[in-house]
């Protein structure tokens, strides 16, 4: 059986290379990642992002949608092939074929990011290592005397202006003479005035009684990015307008400590996007054992957008009553929407966003990666198995 599974899946693979277009879409989707950036970039940073950018969106969006649509057409049961006559051999073509498109896709996209390596070699730069702290402090002066309060892990802790308070961090002992990093960042407006400032967050490095304003700059409406000369000490987040009141986490404040080279990151991507993709494919097809093309497509599409869309819905909702309770003192009752809003952010996404913004952001991407490929790929190759014994009892019009 498994001899006559691996050459059913060579003999697909050989008439599908065998294609005319084979050569030129391969040749496409190597070069696919330089061509674009270079078309659409007009300066260095410009093409730098879009390396990045093209290569996220190529491999979350693009590469999970080919795989099912081309599942959907992979198998034909038709009296012409002869799937009427051969019951006992449906489960073989079935894997056959099932291996045969989940190695069509590792190609394409191995093709696909070794077009993004590339030009993230040629117009990109080195990713950043990134050290986040422990924990945050808030201080606030009351009275002349500074009173502390430590921040509640995994929330956001809030900086009023209003009663001098500020949030402090630690800095990594990775730090050299040079620090540097971002800040991320949300904003509740007091309704008391109009603000002010496009950015209103000071940072500062104090070490004992001597402290030092930082360098800053905004690199979006919530982030912001500092530098300066660094001697030890604790970095101080200080809001500015004082109609805002300023919250972050730990792990929205990040220290640069060093540069390596894109091609870790490149795979570890590239590894959750062929098993999530293969997970994608492989539910097509055992959808496809018992019903039609279009029906599988459909269903592939539907998981592709529940794992995508409600994962993503309930955490700004969320975010909201976070800052209510924390700037207002109330918590808004229980309610069946509420839980239901709870259980779809439960929902595990099938591209999870944090990876792909470390790698936008020019970020490492964490090792943690590698352990969601797993699961995803453990799912799909589940699938193989009860595909093949529902397409060998398939009952097929003669």
């Amino acid at each position: 059986m498994i001899g006559r599974t691996l050459a059913i899946a060579k003999a697909a693979l050989i008439e599908a290379l065998r294609t005319r277009l084979a050569l030129v879409l391969a040749l496409l989707l190597l070069l696919a990642v330089p061509l674009l950036a270079m078309l659409f970039g007009s300066d260095a940073d410009t093409r730098s992002w879009l390396s990045r950018s093209i290569t996220t969106e190529g491999l979350r969006v693009v590469l999970p949608l080919a795989a099912i649509v081309g599942g959907g057409f992979l198998l034909k049961p038709t009296v012409k092939r002869g799937w009427t006559v051969l019951p006992a051999r449906r489960g073989e073509y079935f894997l056959g074929a099932a291996l045969a498109g989940c190695v069509v896709v590792l190609i394409a996209a191995c093709l696909f990011t070794g077009g993004g390596y590339i030009a993230n070699l040629a117009m990109g730069k080195y990713l950043t290592v990134t050290s986040s702290p422990e924990s945050i402090q808030k201080r606030r002066l009351h009275e002349g005397e500074f009173q502390y309060a430590a921040g509640r892990s995994g929330q956001y802790t809030w900086a009023n202006p209003n009663s001098s308070e500020e949030l402090m961090v630690e800095l990594p002992k990775a730090t050299g003479k040079f620090i540097e990093g971002t800040v991320e960042y949300q904003l509740v407006w007091t309704g008391e005035a109009a603000p002010r400032d496009r950015s209103p967050v000071a940072v500062w490095l104090e070490d004992g009684d001597t402290r030092t304003r930082l360098e800053t700059r905004t690199e979006s409406r919530y982030r912001l990015h500092f530098s300066g000369e660094s001697g030890g000490g604790r970095l101080v987040i200080q809001p500015t307008d004082p109609v805002l009141i300023v919250g972050t986490t730990p792990d929205r404040i990040r220290f640069d400590t060093a540069a390596v080279n894109p091609l870790g990151s490149v795979l570890s991507l590239l590894g959750l996007s062929v098993a999530a993709a293969l997970l994608c494919l492989l539910l097509v097809l055992l959808v496809r054992s018992l019903s039609t093309s279009p029906t599988a497509v459909l269903a592939g599409l539907l998981l592709m957008a529940t794992l995508t869309l409600l994962p993503s819905l309930a955490p700004a909702t969320k975010m909201a009553q976070d800052r209510r309770a924390a700037v207002e003192g109330q918590r808004s009752a229980d309610s069946w929407l509420k839980s239901f809003e709870g259980k779809l952010d439960d929902l595990p996404q099938l591209y999870p966003e944090s990876y792909f913004d470390e790698f936008l952001a020019a970020r490492v991407v964490p090792a943690d990666v590698w352990g969601d490929a797993g699961w995803r790929l453990l799912m799909a190759l589940a699938l193989l198995p009860a595909g093949a014994v529902l397409f060998r009892l398939r009952q097929i019009a003669k």
